[in-house]
């Protein structure tokens, strides 16, 4: 899986550049490590960007 291939094709889509994506999607991250549902999944880890990805492909393919 290419990360960075996905980041450049939501950087491309929303018209902006993959540092602001990455920043935007790493914030999201930290608003979302406190939610029942990110503690279920990663605990009191904080995923990197890439593992945070990865993670939920692996979800959405396994509820398919």
């Amino acid at each position: 899986m290419n990360i960075e291939a996905i980041l450049q094709t939501v950087a491309k889509k929303s018209h902006t550049t993959v540092k602001k994506v990455r920043k935007e999607m790493e914030k999201a991250i930290l608003d979302a490590k406190d939610t029942p549902n990110f503690k279920k999944t990663f605990g009191n880890d904080l995923p990197t960007l890439e593992e945070f990805i990865e993670k939920g492909i692996d979800l959405v393919m396994g509820n398919m």
